[in-house]
């Protein structure tokens, strides 16, 4: 069962390697990993370069982080397929366990919890079905993400595209969340949550992401669904918002 491990490069040179390592180090064989620099400014793509056993792609401009998704899952070959940040690290046992869970449960996302330097982040939890962790302490099974491929909407995931994909796995074919703590997040001064406007960024894709979400199902049945879980008229305030609350990240 080949692991697709998808990292997502930009601007944390001082952090690419020690994620690459612990990728590297992981007790299944069975793994590749794509890195996919998105037009850096510092030195990652320098530093990427050097390092055997790797995949990398380099974009020739910044396009955002769903949209470096999108491309290393073009050129995955994994049945299952986990997508780590480039200032996180994973635990030796991370894809063992998560193949074990992903497995062993009809479930197309599987999600472990995560400590941020060394403090465990909230539990993980569902509302409505949209789950809250980082990207890295997802395992997707790649058939779940195949839509993904076609989606062109990415300007409006260049960051946190994590919530987009989870709650898209979600609705498509389940998720579950497990207690394993196998991910280390990173807590700095240089996260997106440290940006300036990301708390208007958040009320902002927080109100649009599931009608995001509903516009890339391609299931009339699951649409329907999602539409009768918050009626006709919530769907209209979010159209508003999105076309309102367009702010640059």
């Amino acid at each position: 069962m080949l692991v697709s491990f998808i990292v997502t490069s930009y601007n944390y040179s001082q952090y690419v390697l020690e994620t690459i390592k612990s990728l590297k180090n992981q007790t299944i064989n069975d793994f590749e990993i794509i890195v996919v620099d998105d037009c850096s400014k510092d030195n990652s793509a320098e530093i990427l370069e050097q390092q055997i056993g790797i995949k990398l792609i380099k974009h020739c401009t910044n396009k955002g982080q769903l949209a470096s998704i999108i491309t290393g899952l073009k050129e995955a070959q994994g049945q299952y397929i986990s997508i780590i940040d480039s200032d996180d690290t994973i635990t030796p046992n991370f894809a063992e366990r998560m193949l074990e869970h992903i497995t062993n449960n009809a479930v197309a996302l599987v999600v472990c919890n995560a400590k941020k330097n060394e403090i465990l982040t909230p539990q993980t939890h569902p509302f409505g079905g949209w789950w809250w962790q980082p990207m890295s302490c997802g395992m997707f099974k790649r058939e779940v993400l195949t839509d993904v491929l076609k989606y062109t909407n990415t300007n409006a995931w260049k960051i946190c595209p994590d919530k987009f994909l989870f709650n898209l796995a979600h609705l498509l074919g389940n998720s579950m969340n497990v207690t394993d703590i196998l991910v280390h997040k990173r807590n700095h001064l240089d996260n997106a949550g440290k940006r300036p406007f990301r708390f208007l960024t958040n009320i902002k894709n927080n109100f649009i992401i599931r009608h995001e979400t509903l516009k890339s199902i391609p299931h009339k049945v699951h649409r329907d669904i999602i539409k009768k879980s918050y009626g006709f008229l919530f769907m209209q305030i979010i159209e508003k918002l999105d076309n309102l609350l367009s702010f640059k990240k």
